[in-house]
């Protein structure tokens, strides 16, 4: 895994059992995590900035998954946090599925780096895996869910 990608997620990044009640609750908790990861400076402007992007189309891409992102000034360093929530959640997928796997991506829209967009170009290619997508539904471990990640990356 590149170090960049590395970078992008982190131990401190995955939440498993995630106890959202909503779309709107899960994105606002998670907003909390990275505030407190340090790598968001105001979780509600940043929630608030993932909202009007999930307001405009739906980031519900079906099989359970999707991958909320928001530009915010908020952002000191773009990064994705990856969550499992305990019950599903109505997010209007594209498939009608309710969501369980969240991979939230963070990004400051002053950034010149387009890394996350490599990084998104990347992940959702993995999506397309089934086998790929059944292991990081199966899996609760922190520390094996990077594994995972890293062994898909090279």
């Amino acid at each position: 895994m590149t170090e960049e990608a590395h970078n992008f997620l982190s131990k401190k990044n995955i939440v498993i059992g995630l106890d959202a009640k909503s779309r709107d609750d899960a994105i606002r908790q998670l907003a909390q995590v990275l505030e407190r990861n340090g790598t968001v400076t105001d979780a509600n402007a940043f929630a608030a900035d993932v909202l009007k992007r999930e307001s405009m189309t739906t980031t519900g891409i079906g099989h359970n998954i999707a991958i909320p992102h928001g530009k915010s000034k908020s952002v000191k360093q773009a990064t994705m946090v990856f969550a499992k929530n305990k019950t599903p959640l109505e997010w209007h997928s594209l498939d009608g599925s309710k969501v369980q796997i969240i991979f939230l991506m963070a990004v400051n829209p002053d950034d010149p780096s387009k890394e996350h967009l490599r990084i998104l170009a990347k992940l959702s290619g993995k999506l397309v895996d089934d086998d790929f997508v059944d292991e990081i539904k199966k899996e609760n471990d922190p520390a094996r869910l990077l594994k995972i990640f890293a062994d898909e990356e090279e």
